[in-house]
């Protein structure tokens, strides 16, 4: 960076003071001299006119030092804020001000500042790590489908073999559609910021209807449930929270062992609905509870449990657009149990 566009405004600001101060002086010598002239007292005058001229002289390089010194605390923190903002045009989202400043305007400015790059670098963050992992899981099926329609090419399939292999094209095809359908979901849920077309509705009957829905997952499972829902008149989005029962019962299916149980327990007090829906799986560690609801996030790292990372990142968000609350309780061996509480205040 060369000298002129770093300390351009710095000493355009000094130079005006500066030019001010002496167009002043000047204005006020005219003056004296305009009034020495007319004077009957011209002796009188002329002994504090050189007085005075040597006062200006002097209150000019006395002001001109100040100012110098004055602008350079103030203009140094707007410089390094230019700095600073030409590199983060550039994609350095590293860059931080000093906030240890004693005037507050300074210091709040650079605060500021920092606060802006970091959520910058946070979403920067967000969107490499979403391209990867939708790479990822768009990868995974789709060389599960050219794997298995190389291997049906081979004449000498046995059924069983031409079979198996249909079925896991069609699966990894299921997964492409379900992955698709929810990233469109999500995306059209986060730049949504209420609730539209409410109606009122059978809260208790949808969550039956969830569980039909999953029917053959949790027979197959050999999985007792323990239903226990009060009647209940629910004023809200019915096409939103059918996912979140479905998502949240699929999930527990899931991580149930054969012949485990899920429980279903659905109250109202006052105007606040609560659901519980606890199951016997394989539970959660501490650090998987803080990231559950995060986009793409699995707590199997090896990816051996079917799903996306995305089905819980829309119940999340389906609960907060109701302006609801969802609480996970977890333990590493021992099931979970989420707990969704939403404002029944219409009816």
């Amino acid at each position: 960076m060369n000298i002129k566009s770093r300390f351009g405004l710095w000493w355009r600001m000094i130079i005006s003071v500066f030019l001010i101060m002496n167009i002043s002086v000047v204005l006020i010598a005219i003056a004296i001299f305009i009034i020495y002239k007319l004077s009957h007292y011209s002796n009188d005058m002329l002994k504090h006119i050189f007085p005075f001229i040597a006062i200006c002289i002097l209150s000019i390089i006395v002001s001109t030092f100040f100012t110098i010194f004055i602008m350079h605390r103030i203009l140094k923190p707007i410089e390094a804020l230019i700095i600073a903002t030409k590199q983060v045009a550039k994609g350095d989202f590293s860059v931080r001000l000093n906030e240890n400043y004693k005037e507050s305007t300074i210091k709040d400015m650079n605060s500021y500042f920092n606060k802006m790059i970091r959520e910058l670098d946070g979403i920067e963050t967000f969107r490499n790590d979403f391209i990867v992992n939708v790479s990822h899981e768009f990868k995974t099926p789709i060389s599960a489908i050219e794997g298995y329609a190389t291997l049906l090419q081979d004449r000498g399939l046995c059924e069983e073999e031409h079979d198996e292999y249909t079925k896991m094209i069609i699966e990894s095809a299921r997964q492409l559609s379900i992955l698709s359908s929810n990233i469109l979901k999500l995306s059209k849920l986060e730049s949504q910021e209420i609730v539209v077309e409410k109606t009122i509705y059978q809260l208790d009957e949808q969550i039956r209807q969830a569980l039909l829905l999953l029917e053959v997952k949790w027979s197959k499972k050999n999985i007792n449930l323990n239903i226990d829902l009060s009647p209940i008149e629910f004023y809200g989005n019915e096409d939103l929270l059918i996912q979140v029962w479905f998502n949240l019962l699929s999930n527990a299916i899931k991580f149930t062992p054969e012949n485990g149980s899920i429980q279903i327990v659905m109250r109202q007090i006052d105007q606040l609905v609560t659901v519980e829906i606890s199951d016997t799986g394989i539970g959660m560690t501490e650090d998987t509870r803080k990231h559950i609801f995060e986009k793409f996030y699995q707590g199997d790292k090896n990816r051996n449990v079917e799903g996306n990372g995305l089905g819980l990142t829309l119940v999340k968000r389906i609960i907060d657009l109701c302006n609801g609350e969802i609480k996970v309780q977890s333990e590493y061996g021992k099931g979970s149990t989420f707990i969704v509480k939403l404002e029944n205040t219409e009816v």
